[in-house]
């Protein structure tokens, strides 16, 4: 066994609340909402900067702790946080282990590389991937030496702490996921996550299966680890309608965020996103969609993702018509794929 992994991997329907779209108490009004509705838990991104410039972004986390006060029981986490450039990981450690203590078994941790619009813009540095990648490795290492109760003096090639130490801890493991959409990311998961989490595939179902989880499952093995016991998230991005016009609105909301990598791989100022994402054609922005009102086609995408070992699916929905897509799910979509998703359990038991 690996002591640090934390056995994750039952089945969560979550909600994608949208940071960098909605005001704070709005977006906290719809969490409320999902609770309600039935979703098991909600992601939501830590941005500086949103991906267009006429639109919201907020801290996530002291609104965290807002989510934490006036939901029950749906569990929170962030999709993800880059602990290495703008935050510290011992600020994040801690941080953590505040809402996971006031919050037993309903807060975890996602981390990631970062995005230039958000580490570049508030510390002015963006070094190359390589770097962003060792550098959360070390991140890592602190956040889980720190969870563990250690005085840590650590010198690492980027970090550096000295007898640092959490007085307040969680009493259950925090999950530790890893947002990673590229190889060596997906790898970095696998070697060192409780977790993986992906924003969506771009290639679609035929590159998760052919490419990512082949290397995340790899890098676990070759770490000693069981891939079985390794949690795997993914956002699934729907549109409750058949109203083309009125999806594609919606969906434009989002272009930016669909831009290739190595188109927006440096871009900092969100109204040089909203440019570039203006020229993507309407095929391209359809195409990374679920556009349709009929609950079956929902449910099909999603036991899609299931079948291939993705046990977590964050919906997300573009559009201003979030309660309306709370409650179609609510009604329509979750407690039919919890049933399907028990039954054929109980079938393969």
């Amino acid at each position: 066994g690996d002591r640090s992994a934390v056995r994750w991997t039952v089945l969560t329907l979550g909600y994608k609340a949208s940071t960098e779209q909605f005001a704070p108490d709005q977006l906290l009004e719809w969490v409320v909402e999902a609770e309600a509705q039935g979703f098991d838990a909600v992601t939501a991104s830590d941005h500086f900067h949103p991906w267009r410039d006429d639109v919201h972004c907020f801290s996530v986390w002291p609104w965290f702790g807002a989510v934490g006060m006036r939901t029950r029981r749906i569990r929170f986490g962030p999709g993800v946080t880059c602990p290495t450039l703008r935050l510290h990981p011992a600020v994040v450690a801690q941080d953590a282990a505040t809402l996971a203590a006031m919050f037993p078994g309903r807060f975890w941790l996602g981390l990631g590389t970062g995005e230039a619009l958000n580490e570049r813009a508030a510390t002015g540095r963006w070094p190359d991937y390589p770097e962003r990648r060792a550098m959360l490795a070390e991140a890592v290492a602190i956040i889980r030496h720190l969870w563990a109760g250690e005085h840590l003096t650590y010198r690492g090639r980027y970090f550096q702490t000295r007898a640092a130490h959490l007085s307040v801890r969680p009493t259950a493991p925090i999950p530790l996921i890893i947002g990673a959409a590229g190889v060596s990311s997906v790898r970095l998961a696998g070697r060192l996550g409780d977790g993986w989490m992906i924003p969506g595939s771009e290639g679609g179902l035929e590159e998760l299966q052919r490419t990512l989880i082949p290397a995340f499952e790899g890098a676990a093995r070759a770490a000693g680890r069981d891939p079985a016991a390794l949690g795997r998230a993914i956002e699934v991005k729907v549109i409750c309608t058949d109203d083309p016009a009125v999806a594609l609105a919606e969906a434009r909301l989002w272009a930016s965020s669909l831009l290739p990598e190595r188109e927006k791989y440096g871009l900092y100022d969100p109204r040089d996103m909203q440019r570039y994402g203006a020229l993507l054609s309407d095929e391209t922005i359809r195409r990374h969609w679920l556009i349709s009102a009929d609950p079956e086609d929902h449910i099909a995408l999603a036991e899609q993702y299931l079948r291939l070992g993705f046990d977590q699916l964050y919906f997300h929905t573009p559009g201003p018509r979030q309660g309306e897509f709370l409650q179609f799910y609510g009604a329509h979509v979750l407690p039919r794929l919890r049933q399907r998703h028990s039954t054929a359990h109980r079938a393969a038991a």
